[in-house]
C-alpha cells in the first residue's frame, strides 16, 4: 500500500515568538499525519530564534528550523523551500493559523483532481481585539482562473493553498521583496495556466492584530513599500509581455494601477520607479490611441515628478470642490 505523502509547511517568522508557536501548533494538530514544519528566522532580534530552537527540541524530526539575515518573506520561503521534503508544500504566515483538518481535505481532493496544482479552503479573517470574524476575499468561491482574476486583487491569502512540490517547481522562486512577492508568485501560477480545486471546508485563519506585519504594509506606503510595489509590478508586466497576454479587457485597468504607482514612486522621489511604472503605463495604453499618459510623461520631464504629482492632485482637489458647490 503506497505511504501517504509528506507535507512540508514552511513558516517565514520575524519578531513573533508568541505567534510562531501558535502557529505552529496548528500544524501538529492536524489529522493528516505525515507532516514536517520547517520555521525560517528572518532574522529576529527577540526571543524568536530561541522558541524556533525549542520547538525543534520538543518534535524531532518534525519540526526544523533555519536562519537567515533579515530578508522578507520572499527570501525566507525560498530558504524553507530548500530544506523542504515533502510532496506538498504549505506556505503559513508565523501570525496565522490552519484548521485542523485542512490537509486531509485538501490532499484528498488533489489527489481526486491530478490535473489540478493546488487546492485551497475556505479562509477566515479574525480581529483579535473583537472576535469578529469574515470570509477573507474570495475563498468561499471556486475561482476558475487564477490569471487574470487576480490582477487588481487577490483571491486568497498566502495561508490558503496547498500546493504540489511539482507546482512550485514550474513557478520558480519567490521574488525577494517584502510586500506583494505573494500577489506575484500566484500570478506566475496563473500564467502558467495552473489551476486550483476548491475545497468548501474551513482550512485557515488569518489573524488581524496591531503588530507589524511581514510586509511592513500596517506602517503604510513607505519609500521601501512602494518601491517593492514597483518592482512586483514590473515583474508582472514583463511576463505578460513576454507570453502575450495583452487583452485589453484586463489590461486598461491594469495600466491606471501603474499610472497610480508611478504617481506614488515619484511623490517619494523614487524617480526611476516611476519613469518604469509610467513606461508600462503607457506601453499598454499606446495601442489605443490613449495621449494622456504621453503629456503626463512631457510634464514630468519638464517640472519633475514631486511638483508634477503635486499639481495634479491640487488639480483633483479643485474640480472636485468645484463640483460640489
Amino acid at each position: 500500500m503506497h505511504s501517504p505523502a509528506t507535507i512540508s509547511t514552511i513558516i517565514p517568522a520575524y519578531n513573533r515568538p508568541i505567534m510562531l508557536r501558535e502557529a505552529v501548533a496548528s500544524v501538529l494538530a492536524q489529522t493528516y499525519e505525515r507532516i514536517e514544519v520547517i520555521i525560517v528566522d528572518d532574522g529576529s532580534e527577540d526571543d524568536t530564534p530561541k522558541v524556533a530552537e525549542e520547538l525543534a527540541a520538543l518534535h524531532p524530526g518534525v519540526v526544523r528550523w533555519v536562519h537567515q539575515a533579515n530578508a522578507g518573506p520572499g527570501a525566507a520561503r525560498n530558504l524553507g523551500f530548500a530544506h523542504a521534503r515533502g510532496e506538498y508544500i504549505q506556505y503559513l504566515d508565523s501570525d496565522d493559523l490552519l484548521e485542523p483538518s485542512k490537509f486531509e481535505l485538501q490532499v484528498a481532493a488533489l489527489q481526486e483532481h491530478p490535473e489540478t496544482g493546488l487546492a485551497y479552503g475556505i479562509t477566515r479573517r479574525v480581529d483579535m481585539a473583537t472576535g469578529e470574524s469574515r470570509v477573507w476575499a474570495r475563498t468561499s468561491e471556486e475561482i476558475e482562473h487564477i490569471f487574470p482574476s487576480f490582477l487588481m486583487k487577490r483571491g486568497w491569502d498566502t495561508n490558503a493553498p496547498l500546493w504540489r512540490r511539482t507546482t512550485c517547481d514550474a513557478i520558480g522562486p519567490w521574488l525577494e521583496l517584502r510586500c506583494l512577492e505573494d500577489w506575484e508568485h500566484d500570478l506566475r501560477a496563473g500564467m502558467l495556466g495552473i489551476s486550483a480545486i476548491h475545497v468548501p471546508q474551513p482550512g485557515a485563519i488569518v489573524r488581524d492584530h496591531e503588530a507589524m506585519r511581514a510586509s511592513g504594509m500596517s506602517s503604510g506606503f513607505t519609500v521601501e513599500i512602494v518601491r517593492d510595489m514597483a518592482r512586483a509590478h514590473e515583474a508582472v508586466w514583463t511576463r505578460m509581455r513576454a507570453l502575450g497576454l495583452l487583452d485589453w479587457s484586463y489590461l486598461e485597468e491594469f495600466s491606471r494601477k501603474l499610472f497610480w504607482i508611478a504617481r506614488l514612486c515619484g511623490e517619494r522621489g523614487l524617480v526611476e520607479e516611476a519613469e518604469i511604472a509610467l513606461g508600462i503605463a503607457k506601453e499598454m495604453r499606446i495601442c489605443h490611441g490613449t495621449c494622456a499618459l504621453q503629456l503626463y510623461g512631457v510634464a514630468t520631464g519638464l517640472f519633475g515628478w514631486p511638483r508634477t504629482v503635486w499639481w495634479l492632485e491640487t488639480t483633483r482637489s479643485l474640480i472636485q470642490h468645484s463640483k460640489k458647490q
